[in-house]
C-alpha cells in the first residue's frame, strides 16, 4: 500500500516571538499539520506551549493542530487540548496507564488519535492491545527523545518503523507512519524507505533559511527516496 508522503512542521523549533508567521510558513509551504509539542517540566525536562496556544494559532491557520502531549497524565487533559481546538492529540503510550481507555477518550472527543513511542521503549504495551491499531490515524516513532532538539538520530527508529508497517498490515489497520526528531536532509531517505510516511520536521524546516524552501527540499528528498524504495520489494509497504 503506497502511502501519501506528508510533512509536518513543528513549532517547537520555530521563533517563539512569531508564531503567526511560523504558522503561516507552514500552511504555505503545504504542511500537512502543525506540530505543537507540549511539554510540562515533569515528563520531560523543559516546558513549551500551554493550551492557550492551539485557539491562538487555529485563527492563523488553517491547516490541522496536532497536540503532541509529552506530559504526564495526558488523560486528564484530552477534553481541554479537544476544546481549545487541536484537530489531533497524540500521547506517549508510557504515560497513559491504560492505552486503550485514552485512545477511546480521545475518540469521543471527535479528534483523530495518535500514539508516540520512545527510543527505549518497546511495543509490549501496543501488542497487548492491538484493538488500539485501527483506532489510531498516527503512529509516531521517536527518533530523539522528547524534551529537546538537536539530539542525535537513535539507531532504534529504522526497525521500529518497520515493525510499526508490519503491525498495520497485520491488524488491517489505516494509520500514517510518522517520526519525530532528527528528521533532516541524512536521515530522511532512510526514513521513508524504512515505511514511514509522516515526517515531523523541526529544526530543518524552521532552523535557518527559508521554511517554504527547507520543507520543499525535505519533500523532494522523500519523494526520491519513495521512488527508490518502491523498485526494492518489501523496502516499503
Amino acid at each position: 500500500m503506497n502511502r501519501q508522503l506528508k510533512i509536518s512542521p513543528s513549532i517547537l523549533s520555530a521563533d517563539y516571538g512569531n508564531l503567526e508567521s511560523a504558522a503561516r510558513d507552514a500552511d504555505r509551504a503545504g504542511g500537512a499539520a502543525i506540530h505543537i509539542d507540549i511539554m510540562d517540566g515533569h515528563y520531560v525536562h523543559n516546558f513549551s506551549f500551554g493550551i492557550d496556544v492551539i485557539p491562538a494559532l487555529k485563527k492563523k491557520t488553517g491547516i490541522p493542530l496536532v497536540a503532541h502531549l509529552e506530559i504526564d497524565n495526558p488523560d486528564a487533559f484530552i477534553a481541554d487540548f479537544a476544546d481549545a481546538g487541536a484537530d489531533m492529540i497524540v500521547v506517549q503510550e508510557d504515560t497513559c496507564p491504560h492505552l486503550p481507555r485514552t485512545v477511546q477518550a480521545i475518540r469521543r472527543t471527535g479528534k483523530k488519535a495518535g500514539i508516540g513511542i520512545n527510543p527505549d521503549r518497546g511495543f509490549e504495551k501496543i501488542e497487548a492491545n492491538p484493538e488500539i491499531l485501527k483506532q489510531i490515524e498516527l503512529f509516531i516513532v521517536m527518533a530523539v527523545y522528547p524534551g529537546f532538539g538537536g539530539q542525535p538520530f537513535s539507531p532504534t527508529a529504522l526497525p521500529k518503523i518497520k515493525k510499526a508497517v508490519l503491525m498495520r498490515d497485520r491488524y488491517g489497520a489505516d494509520y500514517d507512519i510518522g517520526v519525530d526528531g532528527a528528521v533532516g536532509k541524512e536521515t530522511v531517505p532512510g526514513i521513508v524507505a524504512a515505511g514511514a510516511n509522516y515526517l515531523i520536521a523541526g529544526s530543518s524546516a524552521f532552523g535557518g533559511g527559508d521554511v517554504i524552501k527547507n520543507v520543499e527540499t525535505l519533500r523532494a528528498l522523500a519523494e526520491k527516496a519513495l521512488v527508490k524504495s518502491r523498485r526494492v520489494p518489501g523496502e516499503y509497504v
